[in-house]
């Protein structure tokens, strides 16, 4: 059996160790779902609030705080940290935004939620015209109705990644 791939070095080899603005944005055509889970792992343990999404004209633009997993860690005297930077996901066009909450739980405005993963759900709301976009936490989710033949999904740093 070979050897699995070393995620965490790809990342360094794609995105390099200095930190910088990233914008990664998912493709069209058959690389989307490759992309898709590519985003994930740059936006795990991304940090927003319910208050920060803006859905103005069908765009959807999710203020997070995110960890540059992308640059490796931070050595600290006595610990390991991770960088920091302030990004948006933008995604359109949305036509709804539903919220789930398990176990009876909600979440106020201005809590904050910590996204575990994104990902497209298989089974197509109206095949070929609208798809389910879903942004997941422990427990929570937020499900975006897109309209799938014009989808943007785009991740954009705002600044330049921090050390805490």
């Amino acid at each position: 059996m070979k050897k699995q791939p070393d995620f965490a070095r790809l990342f360094r080899e794609h995105f390099d160790t200095t930190p910088a603005k990233l914008m990664y944005q998912v493709r069209q055509d058959s690389n989307r779902m490759h992309d898709i889970v590519f985003l994930s792992s740059l936006i795990h343990d991304a940090r927003f609030r319910r208050k920060d999404l803006v859905l103005r004209n069908k765009r959807l633009v999710i203020g997070v705080e995110r960890d540059c997993w992308e640059l490796g860690m931070v050595d600290r005297a006595d610990s390991k940290d991770i960088y920091l930077v302030q990004s948006r996901l933008i995604v359109s066009p949305v036509t709804e935004i539903k919220w789930g909450f398990a176990h009876g739980t909600d979440f106020a405005p201005e809590d904050e939620l910590w996204i575990h993963d994104i990902w497209i759900a298989r089974q197509a709301i109206q095949p070929g015209e609208y798809i389910s976009l879903i942004l997941g936490g422990f427990t929570w989710e937020c499900i975006l109705t897109v309209h799938e033949p014009n989808m943007t999904v785009r991740l954009q740093d705002i600044d330049i990644p921090r050390k805490r």
